[in-house]
């Protein structure tokens, strides 16, 4: 009966590791290595922040719910809530709204899609929080923000407070925006992009950080004198090793491992005076010493 029961549990142990690792590698039909989401896609899944659907589908260019998002986010932040008997999300958002995340009557229908600028918002209160501030994940909006607008090709269409939360969400390199350089703030979001931005959020070597023009040409600058530098010192070295060895034709009147008048001739190389250091013998003026190395 023992043997019965500990075979059992073992099996159900590597059932559960199993169904874990599936999980946490975001293993799902439409969810391929080689898309650009599959690294976010999987660490959220693998927190156990986002699910699936029983149909074994991500769905990841689906849009996400408001609720949905609030969901995700407040789980992100260590909280977890029961779901509520009357609305599934009703607990999540009560929370949300505790930790001034979303406001009250900020939306009347928590179905509908949540766009880019109501997930930056969100996520621009959250990390603007003391208590989530305490634990690493901070926004670190740069002082000069404001002189990043150029970088964002929609900005001056955005009204004041979107402008605000656009420039706070870009320089801390959580949103990115477009290929076109928009930010697409009334745009919906989908899951994909959803988990990419949560994940960035929760970890800031994951964050793409953009840099001005004169940041970039400043940097630029200086790893150009760090190589030049390098390159300099290399050449030195090599003259340094040159100069110590003469041509081979210079030396044809001599013979092999020959010292004569403080200048030594060995394998067909030649050296003179103290500029021998190869091997374990040094050679000095007119005296041959072995001093080893």
């Amino acid at each position: 009966m023992k043997k019965l029961l500990v075979f059992l549990t073992m099996a159900l142990f590597l059932i559960s590791v199993s169904m874990n690792t599936i999980i946490g590698q975001a293993q799902f039909s439409d969810v391929n290595e080689a898309d650009w989401f599959y690294p976010t896609v999987s660490k959220l899944v693998e927190k156990g922040y986002i699910n699936g659907y029983p149909d074994g589908t991500f769905r990841p260019d689906d849009n996400i719910s408001v609720a949905e998002f609030i969901k995700i986010l407040i789980s992100a932040l260590g909280y977890q809530e029961e779901v509520a008997e009357t609305y599934w999300a009703e607990n999540y958002i009560n929370k949300a709204k505790e930790l001034s995340i979303v406001q009250d009557g900020e939306f009347d229908d928590y179905d509908r899609y949540i766009t880019r600028g109501e997930m930056a918002r969100m996520i621009v209160r959250a990390g603007t929080d003391a208590s989530v501030e305490e634990k690493g994940i901070g926004l670190d909006v740069p002082e000069n923000y404001q002189e990043y607008s150029s970088l964002i090709a929609d900005y001056s269409t955005l009204e004041a407070d979107a402008q605000e939360i656009a420039l706070k969400i870009f320089t801390s390199g959580i949103m990115s925006g477009f290929p076109d350089g928009s930010f697409g703030f009334e745009k919906n979001a989908t899951r994909a992009e959803a988990s990419t931005i949560l994940i960035k959020f929760l970890e800031k070597d994951q964050r793409t950080v953009p840099q001005l023009e004169e940041e970039k040409e400043s940097e630029e600058e200086k790893e150009g004198n760090e190589a030049t530098e390098t390159e300099v010192e290399q050449s030195e070295t090599e003259e340094t090793t040159t100069d110590n060895v003469v041509n081979e034709n210079d030396t044809e009147n001599y013979e092999d491992t020959e010292y004569r008048d403080g200048e030594y001739y060995e394998d067909g190389e030649y050296y003179e005076g103290d500029e021998y250091y190869e091997g374990d013998e040094y050679y000095e003026g007119e005296d041959a010493e072995d001093i080893g190395e």
